[in-house]
């Protein structure tokens, strides 16, 4: 197997799974995937709970509000996005009041994309 073909199957893979998704009630991920010439593995995992977009990088602009999709961040603080670097994005505390992660106020900090949740405007 070649990397393009590991990324096709990962890409393929997640297409696959959206229905039992939907009927099971679970999100499916599948992990690193480790290859070589004759084949490939990977550990699946499936979590109760509604399904969460992931994004990347390019589906996000500056200025637009997002939330951050992680245990320790309160769900209800927005935030607002203020750069993109190659890998993260930069992320300032709209509701400053609130602490962002439990216990720990902060006004800005890195995130990557695929923790971030777009809001509803």
């Amino acid at each position: 197997m070649t990397k393009q073909k590991v990324q096709e199957f990962r890409f393929e893979f997640q297409n696959s799974v959206k229905q039992l998704e939907k009927d099971f009630g679970v999100r499916i991920s599948l992990g690193t995937i480790r290859f070589d010439e004759s084949g490939l593995r990977a550990k699946m995992e499936a979590v109760k709970g509604d399904t969460v977009d992931v994004f990347t990088k390019d589906d996000f602009r500056i200025g637009e509000i997002v939330t951050i999709n992680h245990p320790k961040v309160d769900k209800r603080s927005k935030f607002a996005i203020v750069k993109i670097s190659s890998k993260n994005i930069l992320v300032e505390q709209l509701d400053g009041n609130i602490e962002g992660i439990i216990g720990v106020p902060f006004q800005r900090s890195r995130v990557s994309p695929s923790l971030l949740v777009k809001t509803e405007k």
